[in-house]
């Protein structure tokens, strides 16, 4: 049994035969000079890697990364104990059909971290997993022969991670059979959708005596702030005594409070330490925090600071000309000086740096678009500040807003802030996690983000909500009060600045707007084609402009969308149809309309004519709106999990008609349906990496479709979540629609092309919500009859999707 621990450049190579290997990127056409010519040659390459070295002792533990309550050593001596017999369960646990292996990696590393851990076993099946909520990506490649390399960034002959590379699924252990080569990406729930690892880390307790020796390290707390503070920008009414933080006249808002602060900060203590501890920070190798100065930041610098931890505090902004100072940089400045840390400002100007930047991230980013443009841009700028600084490692407050109740919907929706939590904790890998790995390892400084650590996400997800969300006044309350409480003592005018987006806290989203008309776009809604332009824009690009304004060397060049990837979950009229729109717009091409399927079960007595009905005209309209935009229509589709056309919905579901508050949760048994069916349409599908979902206020439908992808091991997004006025906006929209169809309620069969005509309709049959289309009895819905993303000359007419 051996032991590989990779280095932070190494990738690993599978090839038939159990053959692994691990390789690195090739820099020798880069190195200049050719005194070691002969020593070059000697050099083993494997498709434009170097080949580091070759696992030729199975079974084998190869791993990278932090792992929390234990070593790899600790590990590799636990599956050691298992022996070379790869089939030696007893069934106990459920998994006999599992090898020791892979029923080792649905267990073991137990608790959080960031890492990859992978086995190669007796019999030659390479498996490999990551940490389940995905804060260590991994991106894998055919390079045809049966050969895959698995790493964090793409490399090798090809560098580009548009060019066949995928993300693997944090949640699912991954198989390379040893014969054929073939990678099964879910390779334990073949039979049992059940098995896979969990969504967020098992609960890590801090130690109280290790923490509380941490932080009598430093001495004295930090200086209070002095009398008249705060001083910097503020939630109002932070000035009062007591402020945004208690609960006013109901002691109940209030209690566990304290325990619950204080437990919150001892996590995070232990948590930075981990990570410093793991990267042996030093004064000549201090540790970094991306920061902005708002209170996720701020929390994990002065943690820190607090326990002795060398640290530097980044800050990136856009300071293009006309462009005011950025909001992050003042507050940034002011906290890094008040906790005395070490402050590094990345200021960017020119619009070429924000190119170049660009350009670098297309590269190693998945699914690069202009959100999360805007996001990374900062991080990327700030993680070269803390490179040149010679940091070991970036903190960054990444799950957050997760775990704490940190968004707006949150408190917009406090009833169901907990499942929003969870719901933003599933796609956390793919929306920012990737990217913000990607964005930092360009410069070699790895990020960590501890509120995702299995000593806080736990915890702090299953906090009640009131500790975290004081509906209308502030988030993240508890955090809020851990800084301030006596672990830490920060000063009151540190943690109490509102919540910024960092694309706005930075002013990139202004940089990015400029972009479109440096590069002769537009200076009006082409972002996201700006952004893409980057991505294939020549070195020698010219901006020259003629005396018209025009370009003298001709516009940029916006290369195609990437290869079809996505289906489209058609279950609403407009919602879905908006949807559809929103991924044109963000450059996601789908291969596949998925109707709801038309089910047989004659023994279901709660199955009413009217769903029945809905079932079969919405499933016209998806194969009528897939002819519209030239795609297939995937005929078994997936089960009636929405309250709209539930087969299930009896007296005691909660569904009311036309009640966009009632409440209709799909049984287990659809959902465990619902997860095959995805499963049968990735087989048919194998460059399938997600589903595209209209859902915009149904909280229960958007977890069953999210629970079933994440069992296939997709991805889900709902592009128009929290957007209830789809119709509106494809009518007002670039690239929408030009006609809207009326296909249900008193006005069927009329078309409307005035916003404000349709905007009336929706306010006369109860508002956005009222005609949510995912409602059940709702009186309203409606799809384009012709539309821009429609393809030429098609009209939708109602006789078209009537029987």
């Amino acid at each position: 049994m051996t032991l590989h621990v990779l280095g932070p450049d190494e990738s690993i190579a599978v090839a038939p035969g159990g053959r692994v290997r691990i390789v690195a990127p090739d820099h020798a056409s880069t190195s200049g000079g050719d005194g070691g010519r002969d020593a070059a040659d000697r050099i083993e390459r494997l498709h434009g890697y170097v080949v580091r070295g070759e696992v030729t002792a199975a079974p084998a533990l190869i791993a990278r990364g932090l792992v929390e309550g234990t070593t790899w050593e600790e590990l590799h001596a636990d599956l050691a104990s298992l022996g070379d017999d790869d089939d030696d369960g007893d069934g106990d646990d459920g998994d006999a059909d599992l090898s020791s292996a892979a029923r080792w990696l649905l267990r073991r590393p137990s608790h959080g971290g960031c890492f990859i851990a992978a086995v190669l076993d007796a019999r030659g099946t390479f498996r490999l997993r990551t940490d389940t909520l995905g804060r260590c990506p991994v991106l894998m490649r055919d390079f045809g022969g049966g050969v895959w390399i698995l790493g964090s960034t793409p490399g090798g002959d090809v560098p580009h991670v548009r060019d066949g590379w995928r993300c693997h699924h944090p949640r699912h252990v991954l198989a390379v059979d040893p014969i054929a080569g073939d990678l099964d990406p879910t390779c334990t729930v073949r039979g049992d959708p059940t098995r896979r690892l969990p969504l967020i880390p098992p609960n890590v307790e801090p130690c109280t005596s290790g923490t509380d020796a941490l932080l009598a390290f430093r001495g004295p707390a930090f200086e209070p702030d002095a009398d008249g503070a705060p001083t910097m920008e503020t939630i109002d009414p932070a000035n009062l005594d007591e402020g945004v933080l208690t609960a006013g006249d109901d002691p109940d808002w209030d209690d566990g409070m304290d325990a619950a602060a204080d437990r919150l900060a001892r996590g995070l203590v232990a948590a930075v330490h981990h990570v410093a501890t793991h990267h042996r920070c030093t004064r000549t190798r201090p540790l970094g925090v991306l920061f902005s100065g708002g209170v996720d930041s701020t929390a994990l610098l002065a943690v820190a600071v607090r326990i002795g931890i060398p640290v530097v505090a980044a800050t990136a902004g856009w300071t293009g000309e006309g462009t005011k100072e950025p909001l992050d940089i003042s507050p940034a400045r002011a906290a890094a000086l008040k906790l005395g840390a070490r402050f590094e400002l990345e200021e960017v100007s020119q619009i070429s740096e924000v190119i170049d930047a660009l350009r670098a991230l297309h590269r190693v980013v998945h699914g690069m678009d202009v959100v999360k443009a805007g996001v990374a841009l900062p991080v990327y700028f700030a993680a070269r500040a803390l490179a040149r600084t010679g940091c070991a490692a970036a903190l960054a407050g990444g799950g957050s807003e997760e775990v704490m109740c940190g968004y707006a919907r949150h408190s917009a929706r406090p009833r169901d802030a907990q499942n929003l939590g969870l719901s933003g904790l599933r796609s956390l890998h793919h929306r920012d996690l990737q990217r913000d790995s990607a964005a930092t390892t360009i410069f070699g400084v790895p990020a960590y983000q501890p509120f995702l650590s299995g000593l806080v996400a736990e915890f702090a997800q299953n906090l009640p909500t009131r500790l975290k969300l004081k509906p209308g006044d502030v988030e993240k309350r508890v955090l809020r009060v851990a800084l301030e409480g006596p672990l830490l003592s920060v000063p009151r005018s540190l943690t109490r600045r509102p919540k910024l987006a960092a694309q706005y806290g930075s002013r990139f989203n202004v940089a990015l707007q400029k972009l479109g008309k440096v590069l002769g776009l537009g200076a009006r809604g082409v972002s996201s084609d700006a952004v893409a332009a980057c991505e294939t824009l020549p070195r020698d690009f010219s901006f020259e402009r003629r005396p018209d304004g025009g370009m003298v060397h001709g516009v940029a060049i916006v290369p195609p969308p990437p290869p079809a990837a996505w289906a489209l979950l058609y279950t609403s009229g407009h919602n879905s149809a908006a949807t559809y729109h929103t991924s044109v717009l963000q450059r996601r091409r789908c291969c596949c309309v998925v109707p709801f399927a038309i089910e047989t079960d004659e023994t279901d007595a709660i199955e009413t004519a009217e769903t029945d009905e809905d079932v079969a005209f919405l499933r016209r309209c998806a194969a009528r709106f897939a002819s519209a935009v030239g795609l297939p229509l995937w005929e078994p589709g997936v089960p009636r999990y929405t309250r709209r056309v539930a087969r299930h919905a009896g007296v005691d579901s909660g569904v009311e008609s036309g009640d966009a508050d009632s409440i209709y949760e799909p049984p287990a048994s659809v959902v465990t349906d619902f997860a095959a069916a995805l499963h049968r349409l990735r087989e048919e599908y194998p460059a399938l990496e997600g589903l595209i979902v209209g859902h915009v206020h149904d909280m229960h439908a958007l977890l069953a479709a999210e629970e079933a992808c994440d069992s296939a091991g997709l991805r889900c997004i709902a592009p128009g979540w929290g957007q209830p006025q789809s119709g509106e906006i494809l009518l007002k929209c670039r690239g929408g629609a030009t006609e809207m169809l009326v296909i249900k309620g008193a006005r069927r069969g009329e078309v409307i092309a005035d916003p404000k005509a349709l905007k009336a309709l929706v306010a006369d049959n109860g508002g956005y919500l009222g005609v949510d289309g995912d409602a059940r009895g709702g009186p309203v819905d409606m799809i384009p009859a012709r539309a821009e993303f429609y393809l030429p000359d098609q009209t939708v007419k109602l006789d078209e999707l009537l029987l």
